[in-house]
C-alpha cells in the first residue's frame, strides 16, 4: 500500500482572472475548489493513475470534513486525526492575460500533543501495511519542525521506500534520515546555499549535496519547464521540447512526485521514470484543474521529453 503524509492540508481554490494586479476588483472567468497539499494532491494523482492509496495527516472543521469527503468519494482511503479549529485554505489567482500566478497560503490550526499522538499511534499501524510512503509539504503549528526525520527513520527499519517534498528545516531534518527519494524546493535551496542556484553547474552542486545527505534520488526544477535529476545511475537533465500547453504550473511539481512513484511502483528503469514522472507534470500543467486526465494523456507526453545524462 502507498501511504501519502499531509501534515498540513488545504482547501485549494484557483481562480482565472484576464489582467490581475494587486488593488484591482475582479470577476473570475473560470474557478475550482479541491482537496490540497502535497500529499494528498499525490494520492489524487495515484488515483488518476490507477494506484490505491491511504492519506494520513489532520483535519480541522468544516474544511476538513469537505477534504475527508472528497477523498471518500474518490474511493481513497483516509485515516486523519480531527483537531479544533479549521482546515486552511491556499488560493491561487492564474492571470491569462499575463501568464502569471499568485498564490497565497494560510498556516493552518494548531495541533495539540494528543492530536500527535494519535496520529503517530496511527502512522505506525498503518507502516505495517505499506511499501511506500509519500511525506508532503509544510508543518502545521504545534508539530516539532524534525518530525519527517522521525517518520522517515520509523518507516526505513521496516525496509518501506520513502518520498519527501518539503521545504525548510522540515525538508533539512527530513533528508538527515535518509529519503529514497527527496524533491529540493529551488528557492529554499538557493536561499541556504546563499547564492543563485540559476545556473545548471550550481544546482548539480546542490542536488549532489542533497544525495551526499543520504537522499537515493533528488531532484530540483531546473528554470520553469526542467528538472535536474541525481539518480543511482547519474545525473540527468530533462525538460519538455514543446511547452505551448501550459496553461498553470501550481501541482506540477506534486503530479512529477506521484509519476516517480508509480515508475518505482511499477519498476521502471532510470529513464523511463524520468520520462514518465516528467510527462505526468506535463499533463497536470496542461489544464487549470489539479491531475491528469487520464493514463493516456500522460503517455501523449513522454516522447517530448528532451533527456540528457550529464554525468
Amino acid at each position: 500500500m502507498i501511504v501519502t503524509v499531509t501534515l498540513n492540508p488545504a482547501v485549494d481554490e484557483g481562480y482565472v482572472v484576464e489582467d490581475f494586479s494587486p488593488g484591482g476588483w475582479f470577476r473570475a472567468g473560470s474557478s475550482q475548489k479541491s482537496p490540497g497539499g502535497k500529499g494528498i494532491n499525490v494520492s489524487l494523482l495515484l488515483d488518476q493513475l490507477g494506484h490505491e492509496s491511504a492519506a494520513m495527516g489532520f483535519l480541522a472543521g468544516f474544511s476538513g470534513d469537505y477534504i475527508r469527503d472528497a477523498l471518500r468519494r474518490r474511493r481513497i482511503t483516509t485515516n486523519f486525526v480531527h483537531v479544533p479549529g479549521d482546515t486552511r485554505s491556499n488560493v491561487y489567482v492564474l492571470d491569462r492575460l499575463g501568464k502569471v500566478e499568485t498564490g497565497i497560503s494560510e498556516t493552518g490550526p494548531f495541533i495539540p500533543p494528543d492530536a500527535l499522538s494519535r496520529f503517530m499511534a496511527n502512522y505506525r499501524r498503518m507502516l505495517s501495511r505499506a511499501s511506500t510512503v509519500v511525506f508532503g509539504g509544510s508543518i502545521p503549528p504545534g508539530v516539532p519542525q524534525d518530525i519527517y526525520r522521525d517518520l522517515i527513520s520509523m518507516a526505513k527499519v521496516l525496509g518501506i521506500t520513502t518520498f519527501v517534498d518539503a521545504a525548510g528545516p522540515a525538508f533539512m531534518a527530513a533528508i538527515d534520515a535518509g529519503p529514497s527519494f527527496a524533491k529540493v524546493d529551488h528557492r529554499f535551496m538557493s536561499k541556504l546555499a546563499g547564492k543563485s542556484l540559476f545556473s545548471l553547474d550550481s544546482l548539480i552542486e546542490a542536488v549532489i549535496d542533497i544525495h551526499d545527505h543520504g537522499a537515493g534520488w533528488a531532484v530540483s526544477s531546473y528554470h520553469i519547464y526542467g528538472d535536474l535529476f541525481f539518480t543511482p545511475e547519474g545525473i540527468y537533465l530533462a525538460t519538455m521540447a514543446d511547452r505551448r500547453d501550459v496553461v498553470s504550473m501550481f501541482s506540477a511539481g506534486d503530479a512529477l512526485v506521484a509519476g516517480l512513484v508509480v515508475a518505482n511502483e511499477e519498476g521502471m528503469d532510470v529513464e523511463e521514470a524520468i520520462r514518465f514522472s516528467m510527462a505526468c507534470a506535463m499533463e497536470d500543467a496542461a489544464h487549470l484543474e489539479k491531475g491528469v486526465g487520464s493514463r493516456e494523456d500522460v503517455l501523449h507526453y513522454m516522447d517530448k521529453v528532451d533527456l540528457e545524462k550529464i554525468r
